[in-house]
């Protein structure tokens, strides 16, 4: 009787070590990254003309470092493996010396790789932009013609801390920001480029 119980226990402890799930390494930890070389407008082109298009492109390597320098794959914190998801403003310098947020002629768009979605709340408009993981990383570029002259600006809330644009993503295992800019743009985080 002994041995029989011994046995079975032996087999039950077994089968719990065997078939219950290893933790997973982020264990529902919070995690960020900074990183400013993330998001660029193709070729840093900051004048344009009138019909000329101008490409944004997004390009996240799945693996980054963390603000503790820990080394992390974003894909462990996405829902399933679901693309990254986040937004930009673009404004427009009024003859006040004042940003206007502009929503975007929808036709003026054109999305080469991931999706672009106009939001057009008069009182909150923005681009969400939606990438697609592609040879280890997240990446989106889309191309918008220049239908007016002035002096624009793309990036994040200017009043955000440090101008930085951020992109969340989370599940069941804990939660990732990436804090980034768009490559050369100013002190506030914003990219200023002109229409003649």
């Amino acid at each position: 009787m002994k041995i029989t119980s011994v046995i079975l226990l032996t087999t039950i402890a077994l089968c719990v070590s065997l078939c219950c799930p290893e933790d997973d390494d982020y264990n529902g930890r919070n995690y960020t990254i900074e990183n400013d070389n993330l998001l660029s407008v193709e070729n840093n082109i900051t004048t344009y003309n009138l019909g000329d298009t101008l490409y944004f492109e997004t390009a996240i390597s799945n693996t980054q470092n963390t603000t503790t320098n820990e080394s992390i794959s974003i894909i462990d914190f996405t829902q399933n493996g679901e693309p990254i998801t986040y937004s930009l403003l673009v404004y427009k310098l009024n003859s006040y010396g004042n940003l206007d947020r502009l929503v975007l002629n929808e036709d003026s768009i054109t999305a080469i790789e991931g999706s672009v979605l106009v939001i057009e709340d008069p009182n909150n408009p923005y681009l969400q932009l939606q990438t697609v993981l592609t040879e280890n990383s997240y990446k989106n570029k889309f191309g918008v013609t220049l239908l007016e002259p002035g002096t624009y600006y793309i990036g994040g809330d200017y009043n955000a801390y440090n101008g930085k644009i951020g992109i969340y993503t989370y599940n069941e295992f804990g939660s990732l920001n990436i804090n980034t800019k768009i490559v050369n743009s100013n002190t506030e985080g914003l990219y200023v480029f002109t229409i003649d």
